[in-house]
């Protein structure tokens, strides 16, 4: 797996930083008992954790880091995320009864920026485009062609 290379260690750093920046944030602020849960790092699972608030299960989400700024970001006008788990988190949302949230940390800025991308009936809240396009097909490269949304970049709101 992809999470095994060194790139794929690093990316993992990254995430965990973010993730552990959501966790203080989340607890510190909204003097909840709130935490997140992530699922494991080696398998294909449909969602990268879940949040849970009061000792319920209150969201789901989606998690990752891109060596971007917020100024590059901008200038993209979109978060690149694969349909496919755009649409894994929306079947999940629906059945779970909880919203599903997009983090996105930028790595060059320190800056975790995130979506709420549907409803607790998993409804989604926005409106988002959906393209063929060609990109890079892991952390450690290659090509590879496949379906992507692209979440706009208005709809992001800077968490940290």
């Amino acid at each position: 797996m992809d999470i095994l290379t060194k790139k794929g260690q690093k990316s993992l750093e990254y995430e965990r930083e973010m993730l552990d920046r959501i966790r203080h944030s989340i607890c510190n602020e909204h003097k909840s008992d709130s935490t997140l849960v992530e699922t494991k790092k080696d398998t294909d699972a449909k969602v990268d954790g879940i949040i849970i608030k009061n000792n319920e299960l209150s969201g789901i989400f989606e998690s990752k880091c891109r060596d971007l700024s917020l100024m590059e970001l901008r200038k993209f006008g979109s978060w690149l995320i694969t349909f496919d788990k755009i649409m894994d988190g929306k079947r999940l949302s629906e059945m779970l009864r909880v919203p599903y949230l997009g983090f996105l940390y930028l790595i060059k800025d320190k800056i975790i920026m995130y979506w709420k991308i549907t409803d607790s009936y998993g409804n989604f809240l926005f409106d988002f485009d959906v393209r063929n396009t060609t990109t890079q097909k892991t952390i450690n490269g290659g090509k590879v062609k496949r379906t992507n949304a692209y979440l706009p970049f208005k709809r992001g709101i800077e968490l940290l």
